[in-house]
């Protein structure tokens, strides 16, 4: 009887056994770029193709702003021969009335430099900043009737090689740096990376292109850092010269332990590789990144032109380094979590602009004042240089 339970019990055994179903198992799917193959080598435009099997980057709205900037700032310098003319800048930064002397950029009317300025802000904040770029205009115009004029304090006109008004600004440096932020940072951070660029359609193709909209809009934040394959990029005919201009140029010199531009480059492409593996996760980690290394090297930048001002023997070249600074202290309302926002950035710049003879009225104490705070709100040595 015994034997006769035993063999039941295991019998019953097998059968419920036999009855189980088997696990499930979740296929894992492979990824279609796999994160292990990105190196800092690796070209941005190979890396990502259609079915087509050509590249799915398109930068042509990005190379053509930077390439409007370019002419911009020609004729913010033209004053070294002739006068400047604001109406001829203002033309520029509005594509009013073919002021490029490049064909191609006038045909080029959907796309102008004001409407990329300060987007990410509300209505009247953006027209407050494109309204203070018009009024630099106006200044430049103005001060370049002085152009044969020696400058001094209380005086525009020529100060070493540069075109200071009567404080002593600079306001074609401050111009040049102000887009930096006000263009090409909000633009990455707070457009292209921001969340309605990034909740677009990821599943099919934008019609006639190979690309999705998400791709796309990945690939623009990235051509206002660089249009190159590669970053940063030495040129191929100098190796002491590099490729990128503007906040790129600026990105890449901010290296050997301030920041790391590299790694700024292989966010960028880890996150369009998540984008096409659809890895949200990924993708929103390489955000993170790059706003706060941007930001941290704009800050960087400042201080060390701050540090470069005050350790000047010369006052054309302590005021061309402020005017510098002081540019990238005004770039740092732009980024998306500003430790220093717009109200913070104005206070600083009324420290550096707001004495009554400007730049020429500064003291050693003001000038370390104001460095002082912009490195500490980042966590940066208050000696930082960089190799401009």
């Amino acid at each position: 009887m015994y034997k006769k339970l035993v063999l039941s019990f295991a019998a019953a055994t097998i059968l419920f056994a036999s009855c189980k179903k088997d696990p499930i198992v979740t296929p894992v799917t492979p990824m279609e770029i796999p994160y292990e193959n990105l190196t800092t080598t690796t070209s941005y435009f190979e890396t990502f193709k259609g079915d087509d099997g050509a590249t799915s980057v398109s930068l042509s709205a990005q190379t053509t702003r930077v390439a409007m900037l370019k002419e911009l700032e020609v004729q913010m310098k033209i004053w070294s021969t002739t006068n400047v003319d604001a109406t001829k800048l203002r033309n520029m930064f509005e594509h009013t009335g073919s002021p490029f002397t490049n064909p191609d950029l006038n045909t080029a009317s959907d796309k102008t430099l004001i409407g990329k300025v300060a987007q990410s802000f509300s209505a009247v904040d953006a027209e407050t900043e494109r309204n203070r770029f018009k009024s630099y205009f106006d200044i430049q115009a103005a001060t370049s009737l002085h152009r044969t004029d020696s400058a001094y304090e209380g005086h525009a006109g020529k100060l070493g090689t540069y075109l200071v008004t009567e404080k002593g600004f600079e306001y074609g440096q401050l111009m040049q740096k102000g887009f930096m932020g006000a263009m090409m940072l909000d633009q990455i951070c707070n457009i292209y990376f921001g969340t309605d660029a990034q909740s677009a359609d990821n599943s099919v193709m934008v019609s006639g292109k190979n690309y999705t909209q998400l791709e796309h809009n990945w690939d623009e934040a990235f051509g206002y850092l660089t249009s190159n394959a590669y970053y940063p990029m030495q040129d191929p005919n100098d190796a002491t010269k590099w490729l990128e201009s503007y906040l790129g140029s600026y990105v890449r010199q901010v290296d050997n332990g301030l920041g790391d531009p590299t790694a700024v480059y292989m966010a960028f492409l880890k996150g369009r590789a998540a984008i096409v593996n659809k890895d949200d996760a990924t993708r929103n980690a390489q955000i993170e990144y790059i706003r706060t290394n941007l930001e941290k090297a704009i800050a960087t930048v400042a201080v060390s032109y701050l540090n470069k001002t005050i350790a000047a023997t010369t006052t054309p070249t302590k005021f061309h380094s402020l005017s510098e600074g002081t540019g990238f202290i005004y770039s740092l309302r732009f980024a998306y979590n500003p430790k220093i926002n717009k109200t913070k950035s104005d206070e600083l710049l009324a420290l550096l602009m707001g004495k009554t003879n400007g730049f020429w009225s500064l003291t050693t104490d003001d000038l370390t004042n104001v460095r002082n705070q912009v490195a500490d709100a980042f966590g940066i040595s208050r000696d930082a240089e960089v190799d401009h």
